[in-house]
C-alpha cells in the first residue's frame, strides 16, 4: 500500500478502537472507494460488514463493486435482504453481471429475486450471453439521441439522462428502428451552435462489435481503434449497450492473466491465490507435468538406446544438462514471442513461413555464439577436438530446433482454434529435451565414429 493509504489504515483503526464512527464517516468522504475496498479486505468479516455500514449508499455501492468475489460474498451472506436489495439494485449492469459469475447459481437466484422486474430482466438478459462474449460483459447505460434533434435538443437528452449513465463523452445517435447511425462526442456538442442539426457533427462510420463477438477480439477492436466507448448491436444491427475503457482493462488483465498461467503449464484458476485450495491449486498445475512425465519417457528411452555411445565417451554425459536447457531456454523464448505475435495481431497464418524463416536465422546467430562457448568449455576439460566439434554441432542444432519448435507449435494450435497459450514452456521443452538428445548422439555418433 502507499504511504497515503497506510495513514489512512492507521487512522481508521484509531477511529474505530475509540467508537468515533461520526469521524469515521466524516473520513471514508475523502477517500476513494478502491482505498476503502482495500481497507476493508484487510479486515476480520465482522469489523468489515461494520465499516461497510457506515457508509453512504452511494459510496458503499461503488466500494463493493472494488472488492475481490470472496469477501463480497460473505457481506452478502451477512446482509439482510433489504441491505442486499439496496446495493444490488444500485450496482451498474456489468458490475452486478460480473459479480453473479462469481457466486453460485442457488446465490444468483435468490440475489435476482431482490431486483426489480425491470432490472431483474435485464441482469437475465446479460446472463444469458456467453460467458467470453461482448453481450455477457456491456452495459445498457448508455445515452442514445435520435437524428433529428438539434444541438440544444441533444444536450437536454444528456442532462436528464446522464445521471443513470455509464459515460456522457460519447453519445450513440439511432434511427426509428434503434439502428445504429453513428456516434458524436460530448466536445462536439458543446462547441457547435445550439440550432446546429445533430447530423452535421455525427461520424456515421462507427465502430461496433456484435454481441456474439468474443471478449479478447472486442478488447483488440478497442485498442485498434483507439476508443474510449465501443457500440454492441444485435442481430439485426439495433444498439443495445456498450464497453467502456474500465471493461476492456478488466478484459485485458483477464486475458493476459490466462495466457500467463497456460504458458507455464497451468490451468487458468479463476480463484485469487490465497483464497484457492491446495488440492485445487494441485490439480490444476498437475496435467501438464503428468504430459511431460510421460514424454519424458521417450528421453530416458533415447538414452537408453545410446549407452554405447556414453560408455566410449563419458564425457559426452557432462553436456547433456547444457543442452537440454539451452533447446528448452530457446524454444520458450520463440513461443512467447510468436504467441504475443498471434494475439495481438501483429502475426497471422500466412506468415508462417517468414516467422520460421526469421526463427532459423536467429536461431542460427544465437547457436554459433552459445556454440563458441560451449565447444571452448569442453576444449579446457581436456575432453579433446572430438566432443569439442560435437557439442558446437550440437548446440547450434538444439538451439535452431527449439526456435522452429517454439515457433511452430503456437501456429498448429491456432490452425485448431486452440488456444496458442496452450503451447505452454513445459510442453515444449519437453519436445526440444527429445528432439535435441536424438540431435546430440547422432551428431556423436558420426563425428567420434561411435557404435
Amino acid at each position: 500500500m502507499t504511504d497515503l493509504r497506510n495513514k489512512f489504515l492507521e487512522s481508521v483503526d484509531k477511529l474505530f478502537e475509540r467508537r468515533q464512527f461520526q469521524s469515521l464517516k466524516e473520513l471514508f468522504d475523502t477517500m476513494e472507494p478502491v482505498d476503502i475496498a482495500e481497507i476493508l479486505a484487510e479486515k476480520a468479516a465482522p469489523e468489515r460488514a461494520f465499516l461497510f455500514r457506515l457508509l453512504p449508499k452511494d459510496l458503499a455501492v461503488d466500494v463493493f463493486e472494488f472488492m475481490e468475489g470472496s469477501e463480497r460474498e460473505e457481506m452478502l451472506a451477512g446482509f439482510t435482504d433489504t441491505e442486499v436489495a439496496s446495493i444490488i439494485e444500485a450496482m451498474s449492469d456489468d458490475d452486478r453481471t460480473a459479480l453473479f459469475d462469481e457466486l453460485p447459481a442457488q446465490t444468483v437466484t435468490k440475489l435476482l429475486s431482490h431486483l426489480s422486474a425491470e432490472e431483474r430482466k435485464l441482469a437475465n438478459t446479460l446472463l444469458n450471453y456467453p460467458a467470453d462474449s461482448a453481450g455477457h460483459i456491456m452495459t445498457p447505460e448508455f445515452i442514445d439521441l435520435k437524428e433529428g434533434m438539434t444541438v440544444a435538443q441533444a444536450i437536454d437528452r444528456i442532462r436528464a439522462t446522464a445521471a443513470r449513465k455509464e459515460t456522457i463523452y460519447t453519445s450513440f445517435v439511432l434511427g426509428p428502428d434503434r439502428r445504429l447511425k453513428g456516434t458524436v462526442s460530448l466536445e462536439d456538442l458543446i462547441l457547435a451552435a445550439p440550432e446546429t442539426p445533430l447530423t452535421a457533427l455525427v461520424d456515421g462510420n462507427p465502430v461496433f462489435v456484435a454481441t456474439s463477438t468474443d471478449q479478447e477480439e472486442a478488447a483488440k477492436t478497442m485498442s485498434r481503434y483507439d476508443l474510449q466507448t465501443l457500440p454492441v448491436v444485435d442481430k439485426e444491427e439495433r444498439l443495445v449497450g456498450i464497453l467502456t475503457f474500465d471493461d476492456i482493462l478488466d478484459i485485458v488483465q483477464e486475458e493476459a492473466t490466462e495466457d500467463f498461467e497456460r504458458m507455464a503449464g497451468i490451468r487458468p484458476v479463476e480463484e485469487g491465490y490465497l483464497d484457492a485450495g491446495v488440492v485445487m491449486l494441485a490439480r490444476k498445475r498437475l496435467t501438464w507435468l503428468l504430459v511431460c512425465i510421460v514424454t519424458q519417457l521417450f528421453s530416458s528411452t533415447i538414452l537408453e538406446r545410446y549407452t554405447f555411445a556414453l560408455e566410449s565417451m563419458v564425457a559426452l554425459a557432462f553436456f547433456i544438462p547444457l543442452l537440454i536447457d539451452t533447446g528448452g531456454n530457446t524454444g520458450t523464448q520463440a513461443a512467447t514471442l510468436v504467441i504475443r505475435g498471434l494475439t495481438v495481431g501483429e502475426i497471422g497464418m500466412s506468415d508462417l513461413r517468414g516467422v520460421l524463416f526469421k526463427e532459423s536465422l536467429s536461431g542460427l546467430l544465437l547457436g554459433s555464439v552459445l556454440a563458441a562457448l560451449a565447444s571452448f568449455r569442453a576444449w579446457t576439460m581436456g575432453t579433446g577436438f572430438g566432443v569439442a566439434l560435437t557439442v558446437a554441432i550440437s548446440v547450434v542444432g538444439v538451439v535452431m530446433l527449439g526456435n522452429l519448435v517454439g515457433a511452430l507449435l503456437p501456429f498448429i494450435a491456432k490452425k485448431f482454434r486452440i488456444d496458442p497459450a496452450v503451447m505452454s514452456g513445459p510442453f515444449i521443452t519437453t519436445v526440444v529435451d527429445i528432439l535435441g538428445l536424438l540431435l546430440y548422439f547422432e551428431v556423436a555418433r558420426r563425428v567420434l565414429g561411435l557404435g
